[in-house]
């Protein structure tokens, strides 16, 4: 379990001095190996804090992964953000003044980080996954009762039902208010959600958004 904030890159140190002062020293890949994707953006602050207030039982008690990542690193900015309006229920809980980002910010922001690396790289592996995850369980209904899921063969047609879902969804995304010249990353999703694209096709640099290469 862990917490992961943004800070204002100019409010960084702050915060570092802020833990420092309550004991917390930054920990090591030694003391907390990586598993997470911003975890490898290299500007990472993480400490290792021990999680009272949620005992697992029989004696122990969890440690809790602390980390906080600039916000410049996402490419969002402060007119972005909003007020929390539903507690997540982790523990520890997040003080009142913590904000958060709408769903289009959030797959914006991963968009643009996958888009600056490699093919090859953990990191865009890793948010493509997380921006798959995203879109797939926010405007699609993954809710099903049973022991098994049927999986229909990809020759089975589409039935009424699930073309509709997926035209919801894509109005859904193209609903999503984007920045100048950041359009490609909701026509991206679009033709993921209309079985055009993979998302290991996610446009990797210039000439891949413009369109100029094949994809």
């Amino acid at each position: 379990m862990g917490r992961f904030l943004l800070v204002p890159d100019d409010q960084l140190s702050k915060v570092q001095q802020a833990v420092a002062e309550l004991g917390f020293s930054p920990a090591d890949e030694d003391v907390l190996p990586s598993q997470y994707g911003s975890e490898m953006s290299g500007s990472t602050i993480r400490y290792h804090v021990v999680n009272h207030t949620a005992a697992l039982g029989y004696g122990l008690v969890p440690k809790c992964r602390l980390a906080f990542l600039p916000l410049s690193w996402t490419g969002i900015t402060l007119d972005e953000v909003v007020p929390i309006l539903e507690d997540d229920g982790l523990s520890p809980p997040l003080p009142p003044s913590t904000l958060t980002v709408p769903l289009s910010a959030a797959c914006a922001a991963l968009a643009r980080i996958a888009a600056r690396q490699e093919c090859s790289h953990g990191l865009r592996r890793i948010v493509l996954e997380q921006i798959s995850g995203i879109v797939t369980y926010t405007p699609f209904d993954m809710s099903y009762e049973g022991d098994y899921m049927d999986i229909p063969p990809k020759s089975q047609p589409l039935s009424d039902a699930e073309v509709l879902e997926i035209e919801q969804a894509v109005a859904v995304v193209q609903g999503w208010k984007m920045r100048e010249g950041e359009q490609w990353i909701t026509d991206t999703l679009v033709d993921i959600f209309r079985g055009k694209k993979y998302y290991s096709k996610f446009p990797r640099n210039k000439a891949e958004i413009d369109g100029t290469a094949k994809l």
